[in-house]
């Protein structure tokens, strides 16, 4: 006859290794059944096996592994379990049940465990919708806060990339010649920078940061970080080792910020804008240091300008664009 095996007391992501405290209800434990009829010895293995569950995945489980389980209660060495572990096995076991993922559960742990669980996904949660009230404040959005519900039935996202919106200046196609002619007009003696092409030259008009493609960012941000006295054989490694640490997409919007910004220091303009948007920063928190200073502004701008220009990348006419 086949025993029906308990459902995991746990989820299977419950993960709390980076919980270092677990809960021990003094009272419980004090007058549970195996403070009363234990030994000593099997009461503290039954505690070292408790702590052992709670940084395993599922937490409060165990592996169904005699050897692992009586090296873990201090009854076993090299691979060869010591004699007294027959002694104690019984009581330092006492409450496990095994379920149906091959696992030893605690049912008393795995209760602890749950509202540990929820309580990190809720300070997950939270976070996520700290983040998006941000952005949608900063880039004038309204990306809606999910509830609890609707944010775990998604997966649990955090720190995936939200929408920003394109610049409100109209592309080239959309502008007829009678408005590009008079927008170049009123360009014409203000240091104004212009992306228009002259009628019949047969050439294509710059692109702004917002319409270049991924290959092209890659290109500026070799030549910020060249500009500013990078190596150049470092260029490239520096820019793989980003994407490596916060993916390309990140990386990608991170390149277009520093195209508009034109930082002083664009290798840490970079890193911190990439820590910005992963939600490993706060934003703003010390953006001020990477700007150029007032008497410094249009010499590095023009500089960097001079060096994209080669990659075919025009700046913007306004620096007040949302990242």
């Amino acid at each position: 006859m086949t025993t029906e095996l308990f459902e995991p007391l746990t989820p299977a992501d419950c993960d709390l290794q980076d919980f270092a405290f677990m809960p021990l209800d003094v009272g419980r434990l004090r007058d549970s059944d195996l403070a009363a009829d234990e030994t000593p010895e099997a009461c503290w293995a039954a505690v070292l096996l408790w702590a052992a569950s709670w940084h395993q995945v599922p937490a409060a489980s165990i592996p169904d592994s005699d050897v692992w389980i009586a090296k873990q209660a201090g009854y076993a060495q090299r691979g060869k379990i010591d004699r007294g572990w027959a002694q104690v096995r019984d009581g330092a076991l006492r409450g496990w049940v095994k379920c149906a993922d091959g696992r030893l559960y605690h049912p008393v742990v795995a209760e602890k465990a749950r509202e540990a669980w929820q309580a990190k996904l809720a300070q997950r949660w939270r976070s996520e919708c700290a983040r998006i009230k941000k952005h949608n404040q900063r880039n004038k959005t309204s990306v809606p806060t999910p509830d609890f519900d609707t944010w775990t039935a998604q997966g649990r996202p955090t720190g995936h990339q939200l929408p920003v919106p394109r610049d409100n200046t109209q592309s080239p196609e959309s502008v007829t010649r009678d408005e590009a002619s008079k927008r170049q007009g009123e360009g014409q003696g203000q240091g104004d920078l212009n992306t228009s092409v002259p009628d019949g030259t047969g050439a294509e008009a710059p692109k702004a940061p917002a319409e270049l493609t991924k290959q092209e960012l890659w290109a500026a941000g070799k030549s910020l970080l060249l500009q500013a006295g990078m190596p150049a054989a470092q260029c490239g490694s520096f820019v793989g080792k980003l994407v490596k640490d916060y993916t390309d997409t990140i990386v990608v919007e991170a390149v277009r910020s520093a195209v508009v910004q034109q930082p002083a220091d664009p290798a840490s303009f970079l890193k911190a804008t990439c820590q910005r948007l992963a939600g490993e920063r706060r934003a703003g928190a010390s953006d001020d240091k990477f700007s150029v200073a007032g008497n410094d502004y249009s010499a590095s701008r023009a500089a960097a300008e001079a060096s994209m220009a080669r990659a075919g990348i025009t700046v913007p006419e306004t620096d007040d664009i949302p990242l």
